[in-house]
């Protein structure tokens, strides 16, 4: 199934694209729509995107954006179980020594009763446009990031890139079709809040960023919105690495970097095995668990946000554990996947029956973010071959392969041919959630990310180099 944007008729002559090539990649440079080119972050280039928003339906869109206060609240009350967390990766951690870790310290820091007063979660729930013969597009939620939510601020910038070069093009009442997308401003105020409720106003907001970062000015832009809001906060940066040398944790648990008390603690990096070169980062991993600060995200919504977690949600009931409201309840699981379990269990190995015989039509993931790591087509009958009998599948879920509903756009992107493509989207909803104790401060959706691939590729992901931005025209 395709959908089309009936406003732009494509593919374009020669000139027209020529000019609307040049305008683009122009535009996303001077408005700051750019990654680095080198670790350096001296050379810069613009950020991979499509030359024209492409269409998503507005009914969905819509939903998307009114189960995410859902999704931030059944995240929020997954991450306040213990004993579901416990139960449910149970099997995962005995195989997967980076998740294990990340538990074990997730034991430690209760056990040591680090109780933390402020809660703030920047999730992003991800979303395919599923496509069944004789049936709508529905949404299919491919996974829910609880950690390093990026691209906000590009979102943001492509989306007005998407209305100037509909401009330039000749359809100004196009750029109507696009929803108004303020989301930097809607995570910032989430930060804002948390600090405020932390109550100390020489205290900082730390990112935890990687040396080199290409994508540092995605950050960047978080930091200007901050100061916006309020000029008084001081937000600075640090590397792991660092942070595990120079930090200092006080007896009354204040979290001190550079000699200043740090309020929230904000990981953009974390999320794979490679972040942490020695013992030197998870010390401060650690000593973040067991200071007052508020940490985005805690251990404990780190682990809420693995796929093992993911797929037991799927079970009968489990979401209904959580949630009160039945439409909420209703269209909540009416975006799940099918997730099933690849435990060694008779569960497990009927699963991987499955697997081994229709591979075509699941993906095998490991508990891994960033892009990259997921199992495809042939390769998961390989692997699950390959893992027969093996307490290493424990590792992984199987999830229903989503066949999504393809798109005609052009990709620019530099050193790239830029031609008419058959492309797919991921649509990703921010979310906002802050607590003082159990008081609900901010419980909101905040806007949205597009990211349109070539529907070859598998994998998706800005920083994977499989997918540029893009911006929902809806339809």
């Amino acid at each position: 199934m395709s959908l089309h944007n009936d406003a732009i008729k494509l593919p374009l002559s020669d000139a027209d694209l020529q000019h609307l090539v040049e305008f683009s990649n122009m535009r996303a440079l001077t408005s700051g729509a750019i990654v680095a080119l080198t670790d350096s972050q001296d050379e810069v280039t613009y950020v991979p995107h499509t030359l024209f928003p492409s269409p998503v339906p507005r009914d969905l869109y819509q939903k998307a954006v009114y189960v995410q206060a859902g999704f931030n609240e059944l995240m929020w009350k997954v991450t306040e179980d213990d004993e579901f967390l416990t139960s449910a990766l149970k099997s995962t951690i005995e195989v997967d020594e980076f998740t294990g870790r990340m538990f074990k310290i997730y034991k430690q820091v209760m056990q040591e009763g680090c109780h933390k007063p402020v809660t703030l979660a920047l999730l992003r729930s991800d979303y395919m446009l599923h496509f069944q013969p004789n049936k709508p597009a529905e949404l299919r939620q491919v996974e829910i990031n609880t950690m390093a939510s990026s691209l906000a601020g590009m979102s943001v910038k492509t989306t007005q890139l998407h209305r100037e070069v509909l401009q330039e093009h000749g359809i100004p009442n196009g750029s109507q079709q696009l929803p108004d997308n303020s989301c930097i401003d809607g995570l910032c105020k989430g930060f804002v809040k948390a600090w405020e409720l932390y109550g100390q106003q020489n205290a900082a907001i730390l990112f935890v960023v990687q040396d080199g970062e290409k994508n540092i000015f995605d950050n960047i832009y978080h930091v200007y919105k901050i100061k916006e809001l309020n000029c008084a906060i001081k937000v600075i940066m640090r590397s792991m690495l660092y942070l595990g040398k120079n930090a200092q944790l006080t007896d009354d648990r204040k979290l001190i970097v550079d000699g200043m008390e740090v309020a929230i603690v904000y990981y953009r990096m974390g999320y794979v095995p490679s972040h942490f070169t020695s013992e030197t980062e998870w010390k401060f991993k650690i000593m973040a668990e067991q200071s007052l600060a508020a940490v985005c995200p805690s251990i404990s919504w780190h682990l809420a946000g693995t796929k093992k977690i993911q797929q037991e949600l799927s079970r009968p009931g489990a979401v209904e554990r959580y949630l009160k409201d039945p439409e909420m309840i209703a269209n909540v699981r009416s975006t799940f996947a099918g997730q099933y379990s690849l435990d060694l269990t008779e569960e497990g190995d009927k699963t991987a029956a499955m697997g081994i015989a229709n591979p075509q039509s699941y993906v095998m993931k490991p508990q891994r973010e960033g892009g990259g790591n997921n199992i495809y087509g042939d390769d998961v009958r390989a692997k699950l071959e390959e893992l027969a009998g093996q307490q290493e599948r424990s590792g992984y879920i199987l999830m229903e392969r989503i066949m999504p509903t393809v798109v005609k756009n052009y990709e620019l992107r530099r050193g790239l041919l830029v031609d008419m493509q058959d492309m797919v989207s991921e649509l990703g909803i921010f979310g906002v959630l802050v607590c003082k104790e159990d008081q609900v401060a901010i419980n909101k959706a905040s806007d949205h990310l597009l990211r349109t691939k070539n529907i070859m590729k598998n994998e998706g992901g800005i920083g994977a180099g499989a997918s540029a931005m893009d911006s929902p025209y809806l339809v």
